[in-house]
Formats: C-alpha cells, sequence, structure tokens
C-alpha cells in the first residue's frame, strides 16, 4: 500500500519539477530552483489543462507526451503572465 502512496506523489512531483524547469528555459534561460520550478509546473499543468479545454481538446486520451506539451505551455503562459502583471 505505501509504495502505491509514493508512486502516486512522486511521479507527479517530478513531472511539476521538470515542467517548470523547461518553462523557466524557455521563457529566461536558467532553471529557478526545485521549489520554484514545482509551484511553476503545477500551477502551469492547471493553466494547460485550462487552456485545452477552451480550445476543445480531450486531454484524458491523448498520451503523455501532448499533455506534457500543453503543461510546458499553460507554463509558459503562467511565467509570461506573472512577469508582465506582477513585475
Amino acid at each position: 500500500m505505501l509504495s502505491h502512496i509514493s508512486q502516486f506523489t512522486t511521479w507527479p512531483i517530478l513531472t511539476g519539477i521538470l515542467i517548470g524547469y523547461v518553462a523557466n528555459r524557455i521563457m529566461s534561460g536558467e532553471g529557478k530552483g526545485c521549489c520554484m520550478n514545482l509551484i511553476i509546473g503545477i500551477v502551469g499543468s492547471y493553466v494547460g489543462t485550462f487552456i485545452g479545454n477552451l480550445l476543445n481538446v480531450d486531454l484524458a486520451g491523448l498520451g503523455y507526451l501532448s499533455n506534457f506539451i500543453f503543461c510546458v505551455v499553460g507554463s509558459v503562459v503562467t511565467l509570461w503572465l506573472w512577469r508582465n502583471i506582477w513585475l
């Protein structure tokens, strides 16, 4: 039972860090650290899912790569909004 819990929490955290890292590299050319990358990756994943819903794209059946791309796009949009609205 504990292995299932660790698998359920480990992959989203690692994926969030990777998504945030890729988005930070696209926007600024450098990473911001694990915690900031994780936050950007999680928020960007929700934004990417929202963008997919706006475009009427069913992300549930498209596979991991297309979901990853939508999450990175959402993270880039999140970083762009963060820089242009709050900074």
